[in-house]
């Protein structure tokens, strides 16, 4: 052995997990709710201190169990902290990790990390061997040595000191063995060690300089003068005992010998698995792991006469886009694989009539992989595609609704196929992602992704089957992709006139606004920076509720509500904002996204949300704010194409009903089906009304019908009604002493969950909740509050895709010029020539309120007008 690196595990650790959970911090975590924050950190560090190359290696870890320097002194880092348990639940999977990299991590009862780093160091030291420490603990600088060097993590792995006996001296001057008796003297208030009080570093410097020792400043006790003689005098005890806490163990009994420090070899593809579980892809990445791949073979298909041999029916189609935007992306290959043989299909064969009608055809059936991004795509190009059998993004989706939104890869290393590489590293990201030189590198990927639709298909049904699911993929997500490619493609009309004059319109304002703020100030600034904005709130105005964080004083909303009645300057500041947001968001963002048709093109995630909820993106037509007149004014901005109108149709309390189903409230369900003011039949209720519900009752009422679904506490409602938590919580039990239904399903539910890890929606979707078992207080309150929202959320959710796949099939049908353009929530709104408004008026809500049978009567509401605003 040449060389032996030690690692001070539990202080690279702790670094590693305070580096990314510094305030207002949000600590990572995977789909299921596990942190990964200080895991992913700590291998950031640890792959900068051990290379491949590192052939001895012992990371050691601090034990619960008390050590001698507990027993002797019984305030022996008294007062610290206790571990927060997002860090310690972590810990468990560090040790895996540096398991599977081949490398012994090492803990003992009654030692800590810092004596298994000093008696292994001393041992191989005297063997002459070099030794290299990590750590952010100045307290390993005592074992410094001409073969040991102690290297101190400053800033991560960005800056390390690295001590030698001569680098040692010329910051301290002093040597190592004197660093122990630096520590005895001034103390350590991190490891609550007392030091002689009034003696700092300066004067322990000092002190040893003259005399070397501790003990030798004892024997000069008669040559100090004054208060530092007194002091030294009076805690004499406390020194030495100081001396014998701070000193590093050097000699023990260990379970490994030197020679047994050995590496051994890095288990690639347990490890690769490790950090797929944890979803740590960029580290995956990072690997320099030994390819091991299924050897199979590719044919390329360049012409028709090749194509008309290979098509066949239920074989596995994949095609590869150059962006996530498929309604602008260029195709970049075609995976095709029929249960035997692969194939790379070259896109120009899409110009050929054996591949339209191939795709086309509603006999032929397809596998794919996200269905509604390659039909969206096909139709900008003048062709179809149909007859989806299976596709694998919304199976894998349905089979745990955390796993859309993650890249081909890692979805399918979920279900332990391997044979497809990361697209980064075919594609390279960022500016630099584009095709590489070598055609068969990417050719083979793009071929490698239907072979994984293929084979994995019959895992992905039986799964499904088994969950009683396979409906929802076959009869519901598979159908609705075909609806929502229709609408994607579709788009909704852009009057540019309108939001230019809302542009101009803005811009008067914000510019007025930013004028009367800056007179106000009494100074040029930039409103919207926060930091600028701090320093004149706080320091040139001097306003209360002053908060500093890491980059300046806190301005959020929260902090801005508190001073509203202090300044004149907040409310304008608070105006400026939301119509800043406005104006960037919306205004200038919607006129970057028109295509040359005139129309948006959003794109509805299908596999997203965890509840099932569609999410709209690029852009996001669903948030189009409607709270303020200046958000709903920039509705006006989406008109019907010419002789045509919009029609909105509108679920009515549609969570509620679903809530009086599923905890069969007869209450509910009466006052319902009566068609009654739900609110004000819950506000005399709870307040034992006979006559008129004022309407703060009502309100009150309607605050706790809408937040029980999403599992509101006494907090949140004290907030929205402006009472106190306990006249809330108050109003909460009287709640659910009248509905004791609601009380007895909150808890059933969360029994259910907890039980077996996930709910469910009425047509059996499931959203699995590991928050319920986590070990963090705020994780499992959470999981509570999902397990009661999700079944009624996502029951919503299915409820309107059901009414869209009948909505669709009744234009289709009847040969309609209506279409859907847009889901936004519970509504849906179509464009509908004027000849066929009265029957939609009248169809669009009836097959809405009959998509589902509940105990409660579904109903919607219709309107129309010529532009999104009108409705």
């Amino acid at each position: 052995m040449k060389k032996l690196i030690l690692i001070d595990g539990n202080s690279i650790l702790f670094r590693a997990y305070y580096a990314t959970a510094y305030p207002g911090a949000t600590l990572m975590q995977t789909s299921k709710g596990e942190y990964t924050n200080a895991l992913f950190a700590f291998v950031n560090m640890f792959t900068k201190i051990v290379t491949n190359g590192e052939e001895n290696v012992l990371v050691a870890f601090d034990t619960s169990e008390p050590t001698f320097r507990h027993l002797s002194y019984d305030e022996y880092k008294a007062g610290r902290k206790e571990m927060p348990a997002e860090l310690a639940e972590q810990i468990p999977r560090v040790y895996e990790y540096v398991r599977l990299m081949g490398i012994k991590a090492y803990c003992k009862g009654g030692y800590e990390a810092d004596d298994i780093i000093g008696i292994y160091a001393t041992e191989a030291s005297s063997k002459g061997i070099k030794v290299d420490i990590y750590s952010s603990d100045r307290d390993l600088l005592q074992l410094v040595s001409d073969n040991v060097t102690v290297n101190l993590l400053k800033k991560g792995m960005q800056e390390v000191s690295s001590y030698t006996p001569k680098t040692l001296f010329d910051e301290f001057e002093l040597t190592h063995n004197q660093i122990i008796d630096l520590k005895s003297l001034m103390g350590d208030s991190s490891d609550n060690i007392p030091g002689v009080p009034g003696v700092g570093p300066k004067t322990a410097t000092t002190l040893l300089k003259q005399y070397e020792t501790l003990e030798n400043i004892y024997e000069h006790i008669d040559d100090i003068k004054g208060k530092v003689k007194e002091n030294l005098i009076n805690n004499k005890e406390l020194a030495f005992m100081s001396k014998k806490l701070v000193t590093i163990m050097t000699t023990g009994n260990l379970d490994y010998t030197l020679d047994e420090i050995k590496r051994e070899e890095t288990n690639y593809p347990e490890l690769v698995s490790f950090l797929q579980k944890y979803e740590l892809h960029s580290l995956v990445k990072q690997l320099e792991q030994p390819t091991v791949k299924v050897e199979w073979d590719y044919n390329v298909i360049e012409t028709e006469e090749q194509l008309k041999t290979i098509l066949k029916d239920n074989a596995a189609i994949h095609f590869e886009f150059s962006e996530e935007n498929y309604h602008l992306a260029d195709i970049w290959g075609i995976g095709y694989f029929d249960g035997e043989k692969s194939f790379f299909i070259d896109k120009e064969l899409l110009k050929t009539n054996t591949l339209k009608d191939y795709l086309k055809s509603n006999k032929i059936r397809k596998q794919t992989y996200d269905f509604k991004a390659a039909k969206v795509n096909l139709l900008w190009k003048d062709l179809d595609f149909n007859n989806c059998s299976f596709d694998l993004l919304l199976a894998a989706y349905l089979i745990d609704s955390h796993y859309g939104k993650e890249e081909f890869k890692y979805i399918v290393s979920k279900f332990n196929y391997d044979d497809v590489e990361y697209d980064d590293l075919v594609y390279g990201k960022g500016a630099k992602k584009g095709l590489p030189e070598e055609k068969s590198v990417y050719q083979k990927h793009i071929v490698s992704k239907a072979r994984a639709i293929y084979l994995l298909r019959e895992k992905l049904i039986t799964e499904l089957k088994n969950e009683n699911q396979l409906y929802l993929l076959e009869e519901l997500e598979i159908p609705l992709s075909n609806v929502l490619a229709k609408m994607e493609f579709q788009g909704i009309l852009v009057s540019k006139e309108e939001l230019h004059k809302q542009k101009i319109t803005l811009e008067e304002r914000i510019n007025n606004l930013t004028n009367e703020i800056i007179t106000l100030a009494g100074k040029d600034f930039n409103i919207a920076s926060p930091k600028q904005l701090g320093e004149v709130l706080f320091e040139d105005l001097n306003l209360p509720h002053a908060k500093k964080n890491k980059t300046g004083y806190s301005t959020n909303a929260d902090v801005l509500l508190k001073l509203k009645n202090d300044h004149p300057i907040i409310p304008l500041i608070i105006e400026f904002r939301e119509l800043n947001k406005l104006y960037t968001t919306y205004i200038v963002g919607l006129e970057g996204v028109i295509f040359e048709d005139g129309k948006i093109h959003t794109i509805y995630k299908q596999a997203l949300t965890t509840t099932g909820r569609l999410s709209s993106v690029d852009p996001n037509l669903q948030n189009i704010p409607t709270r303020t007149e200046e958000g709903r004014q920039i509705r006006k901005v989406f008109v019907a194409s010419e002789n045509k109108y919009f029609l909105g149709s509108d679920y009515s309390q549609i969570e509620l009903r679903i809530l009086a189903d599923m905890a069969d409230v007869k209450a509910l369900q009466e006052a319902f089906n009566n068609k009654r003011d739900i609110h004000s039949e819950t506000a005399k209720a709870v307040f034992d009304i006979d006559g008129d519900v004022k309407s703060e009752q009502r309100r009150a009422a309607k605050a706790v019908n809408f937040g029980i679904i999403y599992g509101i506490g006494a907090w949140s409602l004290s907030e929205d009604l402006n009472i106190t938590p306990k006249e809330a919580q108050n109003f909460i039990d009287k709640y659910l002493g009248v509905y004791p239904e609601i009380k007895k399903y909150m808890e059933d539910i969360v029994e259910f969950a907890t039980k077996n890890g996930y709910v469910e929606t009425l047509v059996k979707r499931r959203r699995y909740i590991p928050e319920l078992k986590s070990t963090v207080f705020m994780q499992r309150e959470f999981g509570k509050r999902t397990s009661l929202n999700a079944p009624i959320q996502g029951t919503a959710a299915d409820i309107i895709k059901i009414a869209m796949i009948d909505l669709d099939k009744y234009l289709e049908q009847n040969n309609k010029e209506s279409k859907l353009l847009l889901q936004v929530h519970d509504e849906l709104i179509l464009e509908v020539p004027e000849s066929e408004i009265k029957e939609m008026e009248e169809i669009v809500p009836k097959i809405m309120s009959n998509a589902y049978d509940l105990k409660v009567k579904l109903e919607a509401s219709c309107d129309t007008g010529k532009t999104w605003y009108d409705i």
